[in-house]
């Protein structure tokens, strides 16, 4: 008896296994919830054939019996607003000619605001379940492939920003997909790029309509895909074959289902990683300059020596001397720009003697746009290849140098195609991403200063690039003046121009004495930044300091000090990954400073939230108090430094909060004009304004006594208001 029962447990098992609670095989089962319940029937279908999407679920079809060569998570769907069932079925029983198995979504669909923020939580629900349990649901093949028609190729692209690079699939199919010119509020980036790291390969079939010059359609996004180290391809073809490519019969198909079916079978194949030529020495076409050079070098040493393209070159240009001299003129100088060159031109010249014998106290590196341009170069470099290319030219510089500080400047985010980013700039902006990681602010440091070409929603500034690439002169100027305390502090001199009247918009380091170590602070900012990783950044003073979060508030001996609000900030944060960059006493003028020296550098957090300003009302030996108008201006500076920097960060800005008890206080007037012109800002550049201001206060606009330790600082009930204003802002973790 005991024998006959633990031979029949496990045949009990097996059934379990492959059946589900219908009685269904794996390779039987039809519909199943985005949840993972196996359903017995899908949604129902309008008299105009549309999906009326009750539940978000999967439709499965099964290529048959055999080896099936993958499964496709197929995405469809017509501007959010319907999901025809035919067109669905068509692109399956496509597919699955093509041995492969189809997990068509049903994804919810309106006319409202919500649909797409519904139909990503389906998509990405699916996605999951696909990855996870694909055997369950008897989907065969280790190939994952998502392929997205329409708007379900927005869809697809907006499931691909969720994923961790391990998560990603296999392959990325979008035909003709529906708005990747959309931008990001207030700002000119795209809304849509590809991952930072792709691993799919991507094919990319766009209606010929699609491609317009200096937009960022499909065509760019194929281009940046590559250019962000991934493999892609990209084809134009007429309309009237997009909306044929799933014709199943190979006679009539077209070129696009030509393309598709191929590219299913592994046509064309990953391509082949071909020697890095950023890193190959190459003379540039400037052999008389390069001779006059090497003149120069072997005369006299140099105590400053700018290594660079046409931007550097250009000082040397007559229109460009009086920012030349201003800054050069007493620091012994030597300008090694090219007009022109790229990485392997300029390791070229250094390996061919235009650094022998020298030892200059610092050199500037300002290279990177050339090996981009596809306009003027057969080769496009990618982010990672270009970032080799510099690399390569500082361990060069170190080679012949060992003892000179290097600046590397981030890559000027200038284009041939005009003012809004294009895979050319956003290029850069990742290749110098991956060189900042180098700078120790010992013997390597990385200076970005694009802020004072760009405008307040990211585009570049007419004024600042009139061909869109090369600074004028008044740009010059200002890049150069940005640059000159660095200068300053590496070469032991002085400053060549004076500082703006504002000390509001001045960066400066540590002003005041508090109660931990401002600079132990900031190390472990630096230190500990990546690995969390933020999707928000908190930047302000001791408000946001002492609030809580990561890094810890510390005393001055290092010890752990108990924040001031820790109920309020976990109810809102402790879920979420946050880097707290509040730091007690700080001014606008401290933000800058910390902005410029690495704090944000490498990040990309969904949201930035700004408290700062309340102590530039303050007058204390080390610093005045500020104008309302000034701390306005200092506030624009952080906001134009983190658009810069944080290009697809939404900013948050915070009012400053109330101080002092009475309404009357000279200082409550001073933040109410500020407050004013902070919301005036903010609303013209659709920035969110949070005030949460008026919880502190009672119907007189007497401060009220339980909300703060010291008619400032909030204590835990005025946090709870602080966070509860944020709360709206604040994407679900």
């Amino acid at each position: 008896m005991s024998m006959r029962f633990s031979f029949y447990v496990p045949l009990l098992c097996l059934c379990l296994i492959f059946t589900d609670s219908y009685g269904q095989k794996p390779s039987e089962i039809r519909y199943v919830s985005v949840e993972g319940r196996i359903l017995k029937n899908g949604n129902p279908v309008d008299n105009l054939g549309n999906l009326k999407v009750n539940t978000p679920l999967i439709r499965l079809f099964h290529a048959g019996a055999g080896h099936a060569k993958g499964t496709v998570l197929l995405l469809t769907g017509n501007d959010y607003k319907t999901i025809e069932k035919k067109a669905g079925e068509r692109a399956a029983a496509f597919l699955i000619k093509e041995n492969l198995d189809v997990a068509l979504l049903e994804y919810r669909v309106s006319g409202n605001t919500s649909t797409r923020d519904s139909a990503i939580t389906d998509a990405s629900k699916a996605y999951q379940l696909l990855q996870a349990n694909r055997l369950k649901y008897g989907l065969r093949g280790s190939r994952l492939i998502v392929l997205g028609y329409a708007a379900g190729g927005h869809l697809a692209n907006k499931v691909m920003q969720t994923l961790e690079d391990q998560k990603q699939p296999n392959d990325l199919i979008l035909l003709s997909p529906q708005y990747l010119n959309e931008r990001l509020p207030g700002t000119v980036y795209p809304a849509i790029l590809p991952p930072l790291k792709p691993i799919p390969r991507l094919l990319c079939i766009a209606d010929g309509t699609d491609v317009k010059p200096g937009t960022f359609g499909t065509e760019e996004f194929a281009k940046l895909w590559k250019g962000y180290d991934g493999q892609s391809w990209f084809h134009k073809v007429p309309s009237t074959e997009i909306t044929k490519i799933f014709d199943q019969d190979p006679k009539r198909s077209n070129k696009a289902s030509q393309l598709l079916r191929l590219y299913l079978d592994g046509v064309p194949a990953k391509q082949p990683v071909m020697p890095n030529s950023a890193i190959i020495p190459v003379p540039g076409d400037a052999s008389e300059r390069h001779q006059e050079k090497l003149e120069l070098v072997k005369k006299e040493k140099f105590n400053l020596i700018m290594l660079g393209n046409s931007i550097t070159n250009n000082l040397e240009k007559p229109e460009y001397q009086p920012q030349s001299n201003q800054f050069f003129a007493q620091r012994h100088a030597l300008n090694l720009g090219y007009s022109g060159y790229r990485t392997e031109n300029i390791i070229w010249n250094i390996e061919n003697g235009e650094l022998e014998g020298q030892a200059p106290k610092v050199v500037v590196l300002e290279i990177g746009t050339n090996n981009v341009d596809e306009k003027n170069y057969p080769v496009r470099h990618t982010a990672g290849q270009l970032a080799e290319g510099i690399l390569t030219i500082v361990k060069k510089v170190r080679e012949k140098s060992p003892d000179s500080k290097i600046v590397i400047l981030r890559c000027f985010p200038g284009a041939y195609s005009g003012p809004t980013p294009t895979s050319h700039r956003l290029i850069l902006e990742r290749a110098s991403e991956i060189v900042s990681k180098i700078a120790d602010g010992k013997s390597v440091f990385y200076a970005d200063l694009n802020h004072v070409f760009l405008n307040m929603d990211g585009s570049v500034n007419k004024a600042m690039m009139p061909d869109w690439l090369h600074p004028s002169p008044e740009a010059t100027h200002r890049w150069l003046k940005a640059l000159d305390p660095l200068l300053a502090q590496l070469l032991g001199d002085n400053l060549k121009d004076t500082l703006p009247a504002n000390s509001a918009v001045n960066p400066v380091s540590k002003l005041e004495e508090d109660s931990y170590d401002w600079w132990a602070r900031h190390a472990e900012v630096l230190a500990v930044k990546d690995s969390i990783n933020p999707e928000i950044v908190l930047i302000g003073n001791s408000i946001t300091h002492f609030g809580g979060g990561e890094p810890a508030v510390r005393n001055r001996d290092g010890s752990l000090r108990k924040p001031n609000g820790p109920i309020a900030y976990n109810a809102l944060f402790q879920n979420r990954k946050v880097l707290n960059l509040g730091f007690g006493y700080d001014r606008t003028q401290n933000v800058l400073w910390r902005l410029d020296h690495g704090e944000v550098n490498g990040l990309h957090p969904k949201t930035v939230i700004i408290n700062i300003g309340t102590n530039n009302t303050s007058q204390t030996a080390n610093a005045r108090m500020n104008s309302a108008a000034e701390i306005v201006e200092g506030i624009k500076a952080i906001c134009l430094r983190l658009r810069s920097k944080l290009p697809r960060a939404k900013i948050v800005l915070m009012a400053i909060l109330p101080r002092e008890q009475s309404p009357t206080h000279p200082r409550r007037k001073l933040i109410r004009e500020v407050n004013k012109g902070l919301a005036e800002f903010a609303r013209l550049n659709q920035i969110s304004f949070v005030d949460v201001g008026p919880k502190f206060l009672m119907a007189d606009g007497t401060m009220l006594p339980d909300v703060t330790s010291d008619w400032c600082h909030p204590n835990e009930k005025g946090y709870q208001f602080f966070v509860e204003g944020l709360r709206p802002f604040v994407s679900e973790p």
